[in-house]
């Protein structure tokens, strides 16, 4: 499970990236009032790399809870974690459907902000679990 928790690890950053490449897709096509070309398959790659985050962290949560006993009390950040990560790959799954506005800039804002969703979600997840070490002291 060690390559798996490192897959699951890495993947994120491509995850960022890909959420940062829309993000700068739909800046572009409000201002330009143009839609991008690459823009249908940057929103394809990005539900395909969440959907795929999330699945790889669903099998580590389910594998944690069966060490632990299945008591949540402690893998309480986790499954936050996986709560707050499950509402960004509902923002992520948004996204084509925002991308079928018949204007450029009504496309551009429903995707920008489904984008921003689901990338603050993202972090807000990650700084979560990641930093809560350090911000939370108990």
């Amino acid at each position: 499970m060690g390559w798996l928790v490192e897959f699951h690890g890495s993947l994120r950053w491509l995850v960022a990236l890909a959420l940062l490449a829309i993000i700068v897709g739909a800046i572009a096509g409000i201002v330009t009032r143009r839609w991008p070309g690459w823009m249908p398959w940057g929103i394809r790659s990005a539900v395909l790399l969440v959907t795929l985050q999330f699945l790889v962290g669903l099998v580590l949560l389910i594998n944690g809870s069966i060490a632990a006993g299945w008591q949540m009390q402690l893998l309480r950040l986790q499954y936050e974690h996986a709560v707050t990560m499950l509402l960004a790959l509902g923002a992520v799954h948004m996204l084509p459907r925002a991308a079928r506005a018949a204007e450029p800039r009504a496309c551009g804002r429903r995707v920008l902000l489904l984008a921003l969703i689901a990338a603050l979600l993202v972090a807000v997840g990650v700084i979560r679990l990641r930093g809560a070490a350090y911000w939370i002291p108990f």
